[in-house]
């Protein structure tokens, strides 16, 4: 059976669809849609075909246009027998027409609220497969979790911070995303300069500030493993006792594997779905979650030097997010998705 894979541009797009590919291989070829050139790449090295043109700019009456008449060339082109949508507008016209002409069509929704492409394409799809408790009690309707990518697995955190080159000191560890964060990234870089304990520094910063960033680090004096990005995450969660992140759910769910507490900052123009995530969390006592419209540095400083330095805090903390069960291992996830489609 031919499978397609459809994605937008996002690691949190990418990510949990290669979990897909994985159950899938055996029962066919594996193809993919998706419209981030370096996560393409990503993608292309690990043996799968690729479709889907890259805008730099976004207009949307014109990726429109364009992604109605690609939709008919890829579905022409590749002819799959099951196409799986993972969210994002770019995503919308493949999973549309293949519905409308019978080939078997599901959508995966890993947050807790659902996007709006897939929010309208879960009424056309055969299924609609969540990893957050949705409440959605249709018959087609199933809740999985969130897989984690393959290479996800605890290390010995000192083995972690020696790979890194770091010492035994408490680690933060800040990131944005697969694009990064210019405001997290002008936020952390302030934190970790007026916070005066010793500590250790691990950021992903992403292409776009990383040299502006390296030149402010040059200014800090405190031990720092500093990249634009980094696929081996394992190693960087391993080292950390924090985490300042945004609030996707490939992101939650690797964060309450490892369970290291966070300090959330859903990025704002992602629909809702990461502020809803990052909420799940903070009512369950498993995060701090600060928005950033009207984000407080003075509280968010001392909330950072709380669960980095105050155990009962960070226990607290940490037995929360222990409870939470999001993350599945990416071997059991793919035996379940793969009995649901079949």
């Amino acid at each position: 059976m031919k499978t397609l894979l459809v994605c937008d541009r996002s690691g949190g797009h990418i990510f949990p669809a290669l979990v897909f590919a994985k159950a899938f291989e055996k029962e066919g070829e594996v193809c993919f849609f998706a419209t981030a050139e370096s996560l393409k790449g990503y993608i292309r090295d690990r043996g799968y075909k690729v479709w889907g043109k890259v805008f730099k700019k976004r207009n949307i009456f014109c990726e429109a246009l364009w992604r109605f008449s690609e939709a008919v060339y890829i579905l022409l082109l590749v002819r799959p027998e099951r196409v799986i949508g993972f969210g994002g507008r770019d995503s919308f016209f493949l999973l549309f027409f293949s519905s409308c002409i019978f080939i078997p069509t599901a959508v995966y929704e890993p947050n807790a609220v659902m996007g709006a492409a897939n929010k309208a394409l879960s009424f056309f799809s055969r299924k609609v497969i969540y990893g957050f408790d949705a409440g959605d009690n249709r018959d087609k309707a199933c809740v999985v979790g969130v897989p984690l990518r393959e290479n996800i697995r605890k290390i010995n955190r000192d083995e972690a911070r020696k790979h890194l080159g770091l010492n035994g000191k408490p680690g933060i560890l800040c990131f944005g995303g697969s694009q990064g964060s210019e405001f997290l990234n002008k936020n952390f870089i302030k934190l970790v300069a007026e916070l005066d304990e010793e500590f250790l520094i691990i950021h992903l910063t992403g292409k776009n500030n990383y040299r502006e960033c390296l030149a402010m680090y040059e200014k800090i004096e405190k031990a720092k493993f500093i990249k634009d990005f980094y696929y081996d995450m394992q190693y960087l969660y391993s080292a950390a006792d924090l985490i300042i992140s945004r609030a996707g759910a490939s992101t939650l769910a690797e964060i309450s594997y490892y369970g290291i507490p966070p300090i959330l900052i859903p990025y704002p123009a992602a629909g809702g779905h990461q502020k809803a995530n990052a909420l799940y969390f903070e009512e369950r006592g498993a995060a701090r979650v600060f928005t950033q419209d009207d984000f407080n540095f003075a509280d968010f400083k001392l909330r950072a030097g709380e669960l980095l330095f105050d155990d009962a805090v960070r226990n607290g903390m940490i037995a929360n997010l222990a409870k939470i069960k999001l993350a599945v291992a990416c071997d059991e996830f793919g035996e379940n998705i793969g009995r649901m489609l079949k």
